[in-house]
């Protein structure tokens, strides 16, 4: 079922490669037509969510039963483009909406394992150091309660590699279209970020709009945090502060997941592919009528943002990490899609060059009437 799934994402790819082709004034590669495909992708994954828990009784197995006949609904009657992201909308904002109600019955909490002292995250030595104590203590954070049913738990990553660390980890059963995790980190506008913040820093996400989240700085703050008594007490769940709680949402993990690792052959000698990724990242603004009991809770805070173009309805710009494929008993990978014209690191495999050719193409420019009614 999530197979074909994959190939009809896959042939819309092919399909608009194949247009630009026939077009000799067009761009092959294109950010709009990579941005409907992540679209649609995320549009089957909540779909499926909302058929699973509104028509199942969020019995996955049902949902499987007529998985092949359901999936065909979905796929041939999806809307157009507006229609799918309104509908994507509605199902992200009613998870959130759950889980931050859930964190606010509890007080919320830090699920991030212990810090590590002395141990910052500037260089790549530093960085090397870090990962060896994780693997060699095994370090965790503690397991979080999803409303859902299943746990996600910050520990020592499955990948066999020296600069693989900490990973989120699924125990349980997650359907897919299910939030896992949000992004935490400062979001700066893509024209405005300091030179100090993009230096070697891989915990940098963009967004279709332009938006940069950086999750270095939420790592080493909430570290920073923990390591003062006088914050830690602030942090403990006993606190009627408001400044550090957004410091306490246990699903602020995203910025642990990692990247799809190298398959190894039989000889443990890399191959040409990876594991398949099975979250998908979606951009989110919590918007300026959301519960204001719960604001205080969202990971993300605003550094910098266009001075032109500012709207005034989002309270704060984020990035959900959305599962496109049943997890069960697994690591949460999610493809970082680096930009194809820089060099990878070492451990890097790009496990869909097309898409991350389209993500890192031009961008073109649309009116508004023809992005909201493209199929």
């Amino acid at each position: 079922m999530i197979n074909r799934i994959s190939n009809s994402i896959r042939n819309i790819g092919l399909k608009f490669k194949n247009q630009k082709n026939n077009n000799s004034n067009g761009k092959l590669y294109s950010q709009n037509d990579q941005e409907m495909i992540d679209t649609f992708r995320a549009y089957i994954a909540t779909e499926t969510y909302r058929s699973c828990y509104y028509e199942h009784d969020g019995d996955f197995n049902k949902f499987i039963e007529k998985g092949d006949e359901t999936i065909d609904r979905i796929i041939e009657k999806s809307p157009k483009y507006s229609e799918q992201r309104n509908r994507i909308q509605e199902i992200l904002e009613s998870q959130i909406r759950e889980m931050f109600e859930l964190i606010h019955s509890y007080g919320g909490e830090n699920s991030y394992p212990p810090p590590l002292k002395n141990l910052p995250y500037y260089s790549m030595e530093e960085k090397l150091k870090r990962c060896l104590q994780i693997k060699q203590t095994n370090i965790q954070g503690k397991p979080i309660d999803h409303p859902r049913g299943f746990r996600l738990h910050v520990k020592k990553s499955d990948i066999n590699h020296e600069e693989a660390g900490y990973g989120v980890h699924v125990e349980g059963e997650c359907v897919p279209g299910t939030i896992v995790a949000i992004y935490p980190g400062d979001t700066y506008d893509g024209d405005n970020i300091p030179s100090n913040v993009v230096s070697d820093n891989d915990y940098m996400m963009s967004r279709y709009d332009g938006t940069v989240i950086d999750g270095r700085s939420w790592n080493r703050r909430a570290d920073e945090l923990i390591l003062k008594e006088k914050f830690f007490n602030k942090l403990g769940t006993k606190s009627t502060g408001t400044d550090l709680l957004c410091y306490k949402n246990p699903f602020a993990i995203g910025n642990f997941i990692n990247h799809p690792p190298i398959i190894k052959d039989n000889n443990g000698n890399d191959t040409d592919q990876t594991k398949e990724p099975n979250v998908i990242a979606y951009s989110f603004n919590f918007r300026s009528n959301f519960p204001n009991h719960l604001s205080f809770y969202i990971p993300n805070k605003t550094a910098t943002e266009h001075s032109i173009f500012k709207d005034s309805s989002v309270l704060r710009r984020s990035l959900l990490l959305v599962a496109f494929k049943p997890i069960k008993n697994q690591e949460i990978f999610l493809n970082y899609r680096f930009n194809p014209d820089l060099p990878y690191p070492n451990w890097y495999k790009q496990p869909d060059l097309e898409e991350a050719k389209r993500r890192w193409g031009s961008r073109r420019s649309l009116s508004i009437h023809s992005i909201l009614n493209r199929n």
